[in-house]
């Protein structure tokens, strides 16, 4: 049976058993994902920032720049003279708005809902990027536990036909050991496959809470600006945008902190009752008392400086997630363009492998080559198969990579 083995060898995976889910009841990326970052409810962090946002908001909407307040104050000369005199005073405080203020307020509601959304997208982009490692973990430990169970059966085939020209005598009992050593050689790697294969789906199940792995999830139409000679960092970026918003809200609230260096004029309207006589009836009249702070600048300084170092601050972040961000992205580039010229290099290894076997398995049947020889041939052509489906898998793999880097989420 020349060349039989062979194709055994090279024999595409087997296919789903009839209880797996159709590949129209699968999920798509975007709806892993969407599970996913639902499960770890890190979303809460974005809705926290919008509620900051809608209660500064709401305070910048206010009539008064603070809390108002009530002073009260009575004078008697109950305890000296007792003569009946009195004095009583009643005030309300209004703190007022300085111009600027109320704006200043209203631009950092605005800047902690924009770092809000920023924030859910972040979180989206990575949990984007850990699924997709988890589904390819589990896609390359499915090509090697399926060329695993592959071999297997090639071994087994082996075993078979050597066990039968031992018995007619046509090969010694040393070439039916070998066959039986090799077949059990191969058993233990499609364990340890399998071992591999059980891990990486009880990773993904742990992360996404599913066992069924999304549909092919790479959009292809971004394989021209994968392989641009110079990809550039898009500024969509969840990273870039994440951190301009950090960015823009520092400087939101250090406008905040120099409109408010004065403090708060404070307006007191109120009513003073006295009594000088107690023969006479007490005086009644209004008060109105202005109270303006003088916003000495050594004291708003500590909070204007620190303020502005926030600012510093996250302008560094922003250039240092930048450059790690266009790091990642030519990393990924020269990945995928690696990985291109590795499935050209394992395609050839693996015709070449395959023509290779084939004559060995024909010669061993003619009984010009030893049995050595055959396995010799066949370990070879059983590494380029494997080779080659690993490196078709690395595509995929490589794509995603790029699509992460470039910051591009499922839809």
């Amino acid at each position: 049976m020349p060349g039989l083995l062979c194709l055994i060898a090279l024999l595409p995976p087997p296919a789903a058993p009839a209880d797996a889910p159709a590949e129209g009841a699968r999920p798509s990326l975007a709806e892993v994902v969407e599970g996913t970052l639902a499960a770890a409810g890190q979303l809460v962090r974005a809705d926290a920032l919008r509620g900051e946002a809608a209660a500064v908001r709401q305070q910048a909407g206010a009539f008064t720049a603070a809390d108002p307040g009530l002073r009260l104050k009575g004078v008697t000369d109950q305890f000296n003279a007792d003569a009946g005199a009195y004095a009583l005073e009643a005030l309300v405080e209004l703190p007022l708005w300085l111009p600027g203020q109320r704006r200043a307020r209203l631009e950092l509601a605005r800047a902690l809902g924009v770092r809000a959304d920023a924030l859910a997208g972040l979180l989206r982009w990575e949990v984007t990027g850990a699924v997709r490692d988890a589904v390819w973990e589990v896609a390359l430990a499915k090509v090697q536990a399926d060329q695993a169970r592959t071999a297997y059966a090639a071994a087994e085939a082996l075993q078979a036909v050597v066990a039968k020209r031992y018995a007619a005598g046509e090969l010694a009992r040393l070439d039916l050991l070998t066959a039986e050593q090799e077949t059990l050689a191969r058993a233990a790697e499609l364990t340890t496959a399998d071992a591999d294969l059980a891990r990486a789906e009880a990773a993904y199940a742990t992360l996404t809470g599913r066992t069924e792995l999304p549909l092919p999830p790479e959009p292809g139409g971004n394989a021209a600006t994968a392989d641009a000679p110079a990809p550039l960092l898009p500024e969509h970026h969840p990273l870039l945008v994440a951190a301009n918003a950090a960015l823009g809200r520092a400087r939101a609230e250090r406008d905040r902190v120099a409109s408010e260096r004065r403090g708060h004029p404070i307006l007191s309207l109120g009513g003073v009752r006295v009594r000088d006589d107690p023969r006479l009836d007490g005086d009644n009249t209004v008060q109105v008392e202005v109270s303006i702070p003088f916003g000495l600048r050594s004291h708003a300084a500590p909070a204007l400086a620190a303020s502005e170092r926030e600012v510093t601050d996250q302008l560094a972040e922003l250039h240092r997630l930048r450059r790690a961000a266009e790091g990642e992205l030519v990393e990924a580039v020269l990945g995928r363009r690696g990985a291109a010229a590795a499935l050209a290099v394992a395609e050839a290894r693996a015709r070449l492998a395959a023509d290779a076997l084939a004559v060995a398995e024909r010669g061993f049947e003619l009984g010009e080559t030893d049995l050595s020889e055959r396995l010799l041939a066949e370990r070879r052509a059983r590494e380029a198969q494997l080779d080659l489906a690993l490196r078709r898998a690395e595509q995929g793999q490589a794509l995603a990579r790029v699509n992460q880097a470039l910051g591009i989420l499922p839809e």
